[in-house]
């Protein structure tokens, strides 16, 4: 039987756990070039940018029913983790939103309505291309695809909004408390240092999130969490590496003028969005590497007619 096993050449059989993410770490490149990974991240970054701001409204409104100081402050946050070149223009399309006052309901009853309706889209288009990875067709009807989306695509926007409030509001319970307890500026300095692995924490959940629309026989090991570690590991640093890129050359800003700050902001969510694929990539290798183990003599294609 093992010689019938699909393997490349000095790869053994029974892999170990460091075996199997050396050879799907080699395998994801390739994969990605050939399922066309990155038109898919145009998609999503599509459907991001018509997510991104009616979401941070949703959030900056219920900010500012706990606390109506704090919408700038998570301005501010939200703000630092664009590249420079695009925070005046982002910074001030949040700033108009924040001092929307006029229909106020109603216009986060819209905004709300959109981002889900956007965020649906999105997890729709994640789904398909997690299908492709694994070779595996999506075969759920309508009726009952459309509803379990609608549900994720809640569950997406609520943790949005909750980790943008938890990390708004404990900020200002950490100044609090700090005066309270006499540290003073001391704990303002150790919260700013904590909010940002708790923000890692946040974002590998939502990642994961993401990961759990693909297909369900796609034999994922832990649900995604190898990929899901991989897809923010690569975020943070193409995300610094990019920002790096676009201050210190300056090209973006010789070509495109007054729009500069709006294309790398797109950019940034490309990178970004193919950071996330480029996980889930890398947890198909390792569940292709799972069927192939566990069914040497069937291949890879008899695994593509599976339902998802």
């Amino acid at each position: 039987m093992p010689e019938e096993l699909p393997t490349e050449p000095g790869v053994p059989t029974a892999r170990s756990v460091p075996a199997q993410w050396t050879v799907a770490l080699r395998r994801t490149p390739v994969s990605m070039w050939r399922d066309d990974i990155d038109h898919w991240s145009a998609a999503l970054t599509y459907y991001s940018v018509l997510a991104v701001f009616p979401t941070l409204f949703v959030a900056l409104s219920v900010v500012g029913l706990a606390d109506p100081g704090a919408g700038q402050e998570l301005i501010g946050q939200v703000s630092a983790l664009l590249p420079a070149e695009s925070r005046g223009e982002v910074t001030t399309t949040l700033h108009d939103l924040a001092q929307e006052r006029s229909s106020a309901w109603l216009v986060t009853v819209v905004g709300g309505l959109s981002a889900l309706v956007s965020a649906y889209n999105y997890l729709s288009v994640f789904r398909r291309v997690q299908h492709a990875m694994h070779g595996l067709v999506d075969r759920r009807p309508p009726w009952r695809a459309i509803p379990r989306t609608l549900l994720w695509a809640l569950g997406l926007l609520a943790l949005l909004v909750g980790s943008a409030t938890v990390l708004v509001l404990t900020s200002g319970a950490a100044r609090t408390i700090g005066r309270l307890l006499g540290f003073g500026e001391a704990g303002t300095t150790a919260w700013n240092l904590l909010k940002w692995p708790l923000l890692v924490v946040l974002v590998t959940g939502l990642v994961l999130v993401l990961f759990r629309t693909g297909p369900a026989d796609g034999g994922v090991p832990a649900r995604g969490v190898p990929g899901g570690a991989l897809a923010v590991l690569l975020w943070l640093v193409a995300s610094a590496a990019f920002a790096l890129y676009a201050s210190g050359v300056g090209t973006y800003n010789r070509l495109y003028g007054s729009l500069a700050g709006i294309i790398v902001f797109l950019v940034w969510l490309w990178v970004s969005n193919l950071s996330l694929l480029t996980g889930a990539q890398f947890n198909a290798e390792l569940a292709l590497l799972a069927r192939e183990e566990r069914a040497p003599a069937a291949g890879p294609e008899e695994g593509a007619e599976a339902v998802g």
